[in-house]
């Protein structure tokens, strides 16, 4: 069955154009090809600079479009290929078959995707650098925060299980600490935990006056 884009080629005389389906991995990638209206391609898998070295002779010869499902590497491969004249979309995860675990065949959907039917994946905004560097800054702050609650409520913890109350929230806190009424052996454990959580919150301020 001829696909859209073959049908649209036909009446038109254009060229086909590649489309690529993208499986990113830490150090390779696997790739899905296909040409025009053709069959997929079987999937090869390709180091990372071949892959761009061998996407630049595609694109010298015709069109090259590309899909990849968003992930934990970013959105580094999309920068790289836009600034090579690709166009790139990456989208939410997808499965075909839930029971079978099949993951979705951008490559075929981007048929759809490619005339007008933005529908057809659920794209996402790559955000900018600047916008990416905030994100992690933002991430960094939140882990560096719950970090230092769990080190709290611990020594919380151990005080009321000894018949210390009430507890401040903030025991940690310099004058807080200081005037602790507490056993010296507890309070030389809680010594062990109250200056880390100080160098926490330390950073916790520097990340917020950055954001």
């Amino acid at each position: 069955m001829s696909s859209h884009e073959e049908i649209r080629c036909q009446f038109s005389g254009g060229s086909y154009a590649i489309k690529l389906g993208i499986d990113v991995h830490q150090d390779f990638y696997v790739v899905v090809m296909q040409q025009g209206g053709a069959n997929p391609k079987p999937p090869q898998r390709f180091a990372k600079e071949a892959f761009l070295q061998s996407v630049k002779l595609k694109q010298q010869y015709k069109k090259v479009h590309a899909v990849y499902e968003a992930c934990g590497f970013g959105f580094g491969l999309q920068r790289r290929l836009a600034a090579l004249g690709i166009e790139c979309h990456v989208v939410c995860p997808q499965k075909l078959d839930e029971q079978k675990r099949i993951k979705t065949d951008g490559v075929l959907k981007l048929e759809r995707v490619l005339p007008s039917n933005r529908h057809a994946l659920a794209l996402v905004r790559g955000p900018t650098e600047e916008e990416e560097q905030t994100r992690v800054l933002h991430r960094q702050r939140e882990q560096l925060v719950k970090v230092r609650e769990v080190l709290e409520a611990q020594e919380r913890s151990l005080m009321v299980n000894h018949g210390i109350e009430p507890v401040q929230q903030q025991w940690w806190k310099r004058r807080s600490f200081s005037a602790l009424s507490v056993p010296q052996w507890i309070k030389d454990l809680l010594g062990n935990t109250q200056p880390i959580v100080l160098a926490l919150q330390q950073k916790i301020d520097q990340l917020t006056l950055q954001l």
